[in-house]
């Protein structure tokens, strides 16, 4: 296919996703942030939460008090599946220009990873709430806790990781943002690139979990306390492990110092997805690039794609994920 002629049809499938900009005033007389609203998705989410206990020794999916509607601001954390570009920044709009394929890199190497906007923008946008989004493509939890990634080994590529982001964030977020505790909440979603990376080269999922825990521990000191923390959207016994002993930690912050906590399992999403596509308006090619670096090869049809480019979800999928992960918060209070 003519690489013209390629581009083409990409752009005509982003184009089918009508966008408006919406300022409005709520009930309380306050101007709500101006928000972009995807308004002809053809998926819907076809799935509910299956809603656990806190007391679960596994990871369930909970919710203690976490709610949306006083949440004016999100703080996120994470990889490529949360990461807008922005970095504590303004974020640069999700406009394709191919042959990329990445949203909104025509001019800047901050871009995400799909065709349009990642989930926490879509319920950033939902919620007209302000998004400070320090997810970085790539990232782990700790550099040190993988032989790949660690500084201390001579053959070690670190990358950005929680460590670097949280330090970030409090040097910045505070100048950004009142950050109000009651009106802000905190998500985390981290496993992706930990689980590649020790089965690359192994490393020590214990310094993980104990780097995890410690920079949960800086945000609540520094006042968060609505912290929602994403688990992987598929099962790997590490993964899983890690986890599990995040979840623990959850269920003591919120009985020793009441921090309002939220378990969102993706992996129900995605299975759930893989088993019955079709239910949820899914038809064609599961991921419609063929790589990372070019539109180029890709699917006539990419609003009905899984993934846009491999392992990464496309700007609808993205917006079931915030839909999914908003549901959670509605129905599985505890």
């Amino acid at each position: 296919m003519p690489i013209l002629q390629s581009c083409s049809k990409i752009l005509l499938g982003f184009s089918l996703i009508s966008v408006m900009l919406i300022s409005q005033i709520n009930a309380q007389g306050q101007m709500n942030f101006p928000v972009t609203v995807n308004i002809t998705s053809p998926v819907t989410l076809a799935v509910q939460p299956l809603c656990g206990a806190l007391s679960s020794e596994n990871s369930t999916e909970v919710n203690t008090g976490i709610l949306l509607s006083p949440t004016r601001t999100i703080v996120a954390f994470g990889d490529s599946w949360t990461s807008n570009g922005a970095n504590g920044t303004v974020p640069v709009p999700p406009i394709m220009w191919p042959p990329s394929p990445s949203a909104g890199s025509q001019f800047t190497e901050n871009r995400r990873a799909s065709n349009g906007f990642i989930w926490v923008e879509d319920m950033a946008n939902e919620l007209s709430a302000k998004l400070l989004n320090y997810a970085w493509g790539g990232a782990v939890i700790d550099n040190l806790a993988y032989n790949t990634t660690s500084p201390l080994n001579a053959t070690g590529v670190p990358r950005t990781d929680f460590v670097a982001e949280t330090s970030l964030f409090l040097q910045q977020g505070r100048f950004l943002d009142a950050l109000v505790p009651n009106e802000t909440l905190y998500t985390i979603s981290f496993g992706i690139n930990d689980d590649g990376q020790f089965k690359l080269a192994g490393g020590n999922m214990t310094l993980a979990y104990e780097t995890y825990i410690t920079k949960l521990g800086e945000l609540q000191a520094n006042g968060a306390t609505n912290i929602l923390v994403q688990g992987m959207y598929k099962h790997t016994p590490e993964i899983d492990l890690l986890q599990n002993q995040i979840f623990a930690y959850l269920r003591e912050s919120n009985a020793v110092n009441g921090t309002n906590i939220a378990f969102v399992n993706l992996e129900r999403l995605f299975d759930t997805i893989a088993s019955n596509p079709s239910a949820f308006g899914y038809r064609g090619n599961a991921t419609c690039l063929i790589s990372a670096n070019t539109i180029v090869g890709g699917c006539n049809d990419p609003e009905h794609s899984v993934f846009w480019i491999p392992g990464h979800p496309s700007q609808n999928s993205h917006r079931l994920i915030s839909e999914y992960t908003m549901a959670v918060l509605d129905q599985c209070t505890v």
